[in-house]
Formats: structure tokens, sequence, C-alpha cells
């Protein structure tokens, strides 16, 4: 496809184009990174010529921007579903990265390939960590947790604790001898996220 063709795409066709490109770009970044990911490939599972990549993208950079954006995107959208009491946002947060995989490795991605370049939607991000920050903080006004944590470290640390599993299930695995997608480990971990946030809530 040329150029001249690429501009003459209905509106309707070019946000299908857009779509199917970002999602076959997600799929092929989480399976091999951004140095193994091929546009051939990503252009074959989108059944789009290359050169459409190009044209909406520029180069794989662009495109693996793109992609991680519209993941972020993608979670922002759940945010409305988060219960309010502070294990159930835990386990719910585990159980959201246990589904969308591709969603961890993208960030896992982007951890490896950032050499202290401004991150990706950056403002944007910090914005979304402190609302949960300040949800901490509501939580610790309302005697719900106790203030001698600090909410910023609180937020580190249940941050940490929602993304081992997907991030790490070989070690989940060797430690607790269960599979992080099978019964016995969500009701272990689940129990530990139980165990914890009572050891938070005051004496």
């Amino acid at each position: 496809m040329n150029s001249t063709e690429a501009e003459e795409i209905p509106p309707k066709k070019v946000i299908r184009s857009h779509d199917a490109i970002l999602k076959a770009a997600i799929a092929e970044f989480a399976e091999r990174g951004v140095d193994g990911a091929r546009i051939e490939a990503i252009a074959r599972q989108a059944k789009f010529n290359k050169s459409l990549i190009y044209r909406y993208f520029n180069d794989k950079q662009g495109l693996f921007e793109a992609a991680l954006q519209r993941k972020l995107e993608e979670r922002n959208d759940s945010v409305e579903k988060i219960p309010k009491e502070i294990s159930e946002v835990l386990q719910f947060y585990v159980k959201e990265n246990m589904r969308d995989q591709n969603y961890v490795r993208v960030l896992l991605n982007e951890a490896q390939q950032n050499q202290g370049e401004p991150l990706i939607d950056n403002a944007w991000r910090r914005e979304y960590y402190q609302n949960h920050i300040d949800r901490l903080k509501q939580s610790q006004a309302e005697g719900d947790i106790s203030d001698e944590f600090d909410p910023v470290c609180l937020m580190l640390i249940f941050t940490a604790l929602v993304f081992f599993p997907a991030t790490l299930p070989q070690l989940a695995q060797l430690i607790s001898g269960h599979k992080v997608d099978s019964d016995e480990f969500q009701v272990l971990w689940n129990n530990c996220l139980l165990a914890l946030t009572r050891l938070m809530q005051p004496s």
C-alpha cells in the first residue's frame, strides 16, 4: 500500500486497522520484547501491509509507545471497578495482572529498555498512582489503616505484592509448590494479603 492509498482509507477503516495493528503489536512485544519484535510479524498478524504501520507509528519505538499507551488506557478503564476495602483492592489487582499477562510483560519490556528517558505518559501515570496514595491516606483518616505507615511506602509495598505472582511466576511456584494460576495458589496468596492488611490495621 503506497502513501496515496493510505490517505484514501475511510475513517472507520483507519480505526479498525489502527486497532488491529496495536492488538498484534501488544502480543508481539509481550512475547518477544522490543528488540525481538518484528514489524513483519506484526503486519502479518494484523493482516495489513507493514508500510501502513510505519505510516501510523513512524518506527518500532513509536509502535511500542502506542502499544504501551493502549494497555495503560485499558487498565485505567478498570479504575471504577476497584473495591474500597484494602484487601479486596489487592486481590482485585492480583487478578487483573494474572488475567492480562500482556500488560505485565509490556511493562517489563519498558523497564528493560528504558535508560533514564522520560516515561511514556509520565504525568498521567504519576497522577494515577497519586490517586491511589490519596485513597490510602483516606483509609488512614477513616481508621482502616494505621497512620504509622507512610502511604507512599504502602503504595510501593502493595504494588510489589500485586505484581509478584504475574512477574515472577516461577519463583512463586518454587516457593509455594503451586502454579500461580492454580486454585491452591490463589487461596494461599489471598490469605497472605488478608493477613498483611490485618496487621496494618490500628491496634
